[in-house]
């Protein structure tokens, strides 16, 4: 851990780790498909120290979104 780190705490930026996709063809060799290697995976990193710590993904869903107006009609 670096010095300032300990003594004024990290200071996190967010990254991602994109994995590269692979362009293939379909059984008939006509159409291509892109298939990712691995799951994009976000975290954050200490730009002092270069720590690194997961981050959960919020999703969002539509269940939880109120209109945005509140019914008043005219």
């Amino acid at each position: 851990m670096n010095f300032f780190c300990r003594i004024l705490g990290h200071t996190w930026s967010p990254a991602a780790d994109n994995p590269r996709t692979s362009w293939n063809t379909n059984d008939e060799g006509l159409v291509l498909t892109a298939r990712p290697s691995a799951e994009v995976r976000f975290y954050d990193v200490c730009l002092r120290c270069k720590e690194r710590r997961e981050v959960a993904v919020k999703r969002r869903t539509s269940e939880g979104a109120a209109p945005s107006s509140a019914g008043g009609s005219r």
